[in-house]
């Protein structure tokens, strides 16, 4: 088994207790919440700051999304919107999307899952990939620009105009400084096969652009890894 370490900095990360439907973390290490029964985004910084952003939307969102440059997008599953906010959380845009759940800012774009039809979509509506996303999938970035979606459909990795190259049969994923990370039935590990943490309470996984930062999360309060 791998050395991992579970980061001293989450201690400073004052978590709410609360059922999360997202979490995001930007370039900067703060960690971005998208509660599950709250219309509200909430950041923690690792010095223990916290801010919330009351999105005024009366649907219950289903996706967060960060971008590089500092935007941010939010998805309402229900209405069919996505909602996109610059980096002093001005509302710049209002798209319709029909049913979307996860987004991902690639490029100029916003890709989101279509859960309806299972396929990735771009904002201005092409077809991403076909039948690998779900309620439950969740969609991230590599810097180089290569994304990837995960959840009980299957891992693949994605590309505009390829078709999705599956890497696992289920289970969340993320890119990381160690490679793709897969957390699957409570154990965390590469997606080569090396095992890195047993017996976890925790459903879901997200790192930061670079992949440094690491979060475990779903179903016990997040936990920051090193």
């Amino acid at each position: 088994m791998l050395l991992w370490f579970v980061s001293t900095l989450f201690l400073a990360y004052d978590f709410p207790d609360t059922e999360l439907t997202d979490l995001e973390i930007d370039a900067a290490g703060t960690v971005w919440l998208l509660p599950v029964s709250d219309p509200a985004v909430i950041r923690l910084k690792a010095n223990g700051e916290q801010n919330r952003f009351e999105t005024g939307f009366a649907d219950l969102p289903a996706g967060l999304a960060l971008s590089a440059a500092g935007r941010w997008a939010i998805s309402f599953q229900s209405s069919g919107v996505l909602l996109k906010y610059d980096s002093d959380d001005i509302l710049l845009e209002e798209i319709a999307v029909p049913g979307p759940g996860d987004v991902l800012f690639s490029g100029l774009s916003i890709w989101t899952v279509d859960i309806m039809r299972g396929n990735v979509i771009s904002s201005n509506g092409e077809i991403i990939a076909r039948n690998c996303g779900s309620r439950d999938s969740r969609l991230c970035l590599e810097r180089t620009g290569l994304g990837m979606i995960s959840g009980s459909r299957g891992v693949f990795l994605l590309e505009a105009g390829e078709i999705p190259v599956r890497i696992a049969d289920n289970g969340s994923a993320c890119f990381s400084q160690n490679g793709i990370l897969l957390l699957c039935d409570g154990t965390l590990k590469t997606i080569e096969g090396d095992t890195l943490l047993t017996d976890l309470p925790y459903s879901r996984i997200s790192a930061s652009p670079g992949g440094e930062t690491t979060v475990l999360w779903g179903n016990a309060v997040p936990m920051v890894l090193e």
